[in-house]
């Protein structure tokens, strides 16, 4: 049954993803390695604003980013496209080769937005959520943990007015003057 809505949203709602962890991915690494696999993850809703969480050194096949990204979601998107996604893919950190992709998740930017689905208060509101991590032939490979909060009540008090931007993508570590 598809959504129908009188008129069309007009503005951006902002929201915080919290890369939280990922459990069972699968190994990468040579046979006769006996180091972990090194993972990290690469966001984005428009592909001109990849976001790029830390890499994870220690938890191998089931690692722990909790890295944070802010999102402004252009509500006008979600309504004139409502198969737009939020695209997060896991790499594998190699050495001497070009990072390997484990595989990537694809989240309906409405199921971000849509406050019905949140717990908390009206200002405040948040989530948490699991996904399956597929590879390039959709077959599962592991899963991934993430918490998002909607952020939209913090702009009316106080919160930069630059996040309410449509179409702004920013991690904490920059916003907050790390690399």
């Amino acid at each position: 049954m598809a959504k129908t809505m009188a008129t069309p949203p007009n503005k951006a709602t902002v929201v915080e993803i919290n890369l939280i962890s990922a459990q069972e991915l699968p190994s990468y690494k040579a046979s006769s390695s006996t180091s972990s696999i090194r993972t990290y993850v690469v966001a984005w809703i428009s592909p001109q604003q990849k976001l790029t969480s830390r890499v994870d050194k220690a938890g191998d096949k089931n690692p722990t980013w909790n890295d944070k990204f802010i999102v402004s979601i252009d509500k006008d998107l979600v309504f004139e496209r409502p198969n737009s996604t939020l695209v997060l893919e896991i790499y594998c950190k190699r050495r001497y080769r070009k990072d390997r992709l484990i595989g990537k998740v694809n989240i309906l930017l409405d199921s971000l937005i849509d406050k019905n689905q949140f717990w908390g208060s009206e200002d405040i509101c948040g989530k948490v959520m699991a996904f399956h991590v597929r590879d390039s032939s959709g077959m599962p490979q592991g899963i991934l943990n993430i918490g998002v909060m909607n952020l939209d009540g913090l702009l009316d008090r106080g919160m930069p007015s630059f996040l309410g931007n449509s179409g702004l993508a920013i991690d904490y570590r920059r916003l907050l003057g790390g690399n």
